[in-house]
């Protein structure tokens, strides 16, 4: 039978990782780790640079596209062609509330500042040397049609309506003769199919100083809701910039990080329907076919050092003006 020997270990012989080597493996390991942190730290900046660079694309177009659809739509007063051709019928007091900077009254359909200091929109402060550009028009009102030819000045308009029309609101009514501006009168539209024009005391809105409209209208005439809409730079609840819109004296907030506005405008200066020059300062606004607009938009991350900024330019007709 073979017997197995026990061997015994002696502590002393045994051998293991001296300090050196032990050093140096810790040394290895840190450069391991430290190029792994390298290469997460710098797959993470160029996420956030990826970021930044969508936010400030999308901060550019969005307000760029804004401002642009409106141009392309303002100065429309339905088949008239002309601001001046509008028949006023509002109580132009200053006890009445009219405000003739927010409607067609104003006698432009579209107006410029050139790089402006100290302006307030609306409580908003006006970011300084920046433009604000105000356009004038008016929209149709949704569902609303005349079905019956008025038969005098100071007769109740007949229409069909889906929607109720809110008495006291200001109501352009336009066909290719001329156009009248006054508030509607009558409380209940929907039910009544009807909009007035009368003398009285409203609740609400500005009252009519006459109930005779310039001539009586037909079928093709439109009811439209005219609008005021200026656009500026302002200071926003956060202390960075943001683009505004102030809708008929009330400014709204449409996009942050837009540091800067700036406006060209094409004049047609010889008379011959065609853009002669770009300026900041037109001679005559109402010759005014086409504004170029240059939007600066940032991504606005400050806070990872990666901020870009970027400046978007476009120009676009006036096509109310442009198509006539």
């Amino acid at each position: 039978m073979k017997v197995l020997k026990k061997h015994n270990r002696n502590p002393l012989t045994q051998s293991g990782f001296s300090v050196i080597e032990l050093m140096i493996s810790i040394s290895l390991g840190l450069l391991v780790l430290l190029a792994v942190l390298e290469i997460f730290s710098a797959s993470m900046q160029g996420v956030h640079l990826q970021n930044n660079f969508s936010r400030v694309q999308e901060n550019g177009r969005l307000a760029t596209e804004l401002i642009v659809r409106d141009i392309r739509g303002a100065d429309y007063w339905g088949c008239i062609d002309d601001i001046s051709e509008i028949s006023n019928h509002l109580d132009t007091s200053p006890s009445s509330g009219y405000n003739p900077s927010i409607l067609p009254t104003a006698g432009h359909a579209i107006n410029g500042q050139n790089d402006v200091t100290s302006q307030t929109i609306s409580s908003v402060n006006v970011i300084d040397n920046t433009d604000i550009l105000t356009l004038r028009g008016a929209t149709s009102i949704s569902g609303v049609k005349i079905n019956a030819p008025m038969s005098a000045t100071d007769e109740t308009i007949q229409v069909s309506i889906s929607n109720s029309i809110p008495q006291g609101h200001v109501i352009l009514i336009s066909d290719c003769r001329e156009a009248d501006l006054f508030s509607n009168t009558e409380q209940t539209t929907s039910t009544n199919a009807q909009i007035g024009h009368a003398v009285g005391t409203l609740s609400t809105g500005i009252d009519n100083v006459s109930s005779n409209l310039s001539h009586t209208y037909g079928e093709d005439a439109q009811i439209l809701s005219p609008y005021t809409k200026v656009y500026f730079i302002g200071e926003n609840n956060s202390s960075s910039n943001s683009l505004y819109r102030a809708d008929n004296g009330v400014a709204n907030e449409l996009v942050r990080g837009v540091n800067n506005l700036q406006l060209m405008y094409g004049e047609d200066t010889s008379g011959d329907g065609s853009i002669n020059i770009f300026t900041a300062t037109p001679t005559d606004i109402d010759q005014v076919l086409s504004i170029r607009v240059s939007i600066t938009a940032e991504s606005g991350d400050n806070a990872q050092g990666t901020s870009l900024e970027r400046t978007y330019n476009t120009t676009a007709n006036i096509r109310n003006r442009t198509l006539q």
